[in-house]
């Protein structure tokens, strides 16, 4: 049969990396937020972090993927 139903294969997820975290993101003034967000990776430049992260702009609909500066990027769980 082509195809197949997949039955009998066990397709494993793998763990999530310690780096993809849900966060809260704060905008620019003109949508400050907080808006839901993934954080995907750090990376330092000349001593200050900055995060790659994915976030959702309710009010315009639009996804965002942009590098931040880690001030502006809150843990979930945490006051954004």
């Amino acid at each position: 049969m082509a195809g197949g139903s997949g039955r009998g294969h066990e397709h494993r997820v793998p763990p999530v990396p310690p780096s993809r975290r849900h966060v809260w993101v704060r905008g620019p003034r003109e949508a400050p937020g907080p808006h839901p967000g993934v954080l995907l990776g750090w990376e330092q430049r000349d001593g200050q972090w900055f995060a790659l992260v994915s976030y959702y702009l309710e009010g315009d609909g639009v996804l965002a993927q942009q590098w931040l500066a880690a001030e502006l990027v809150t843990r979930v769980g945490q006051v954004p």
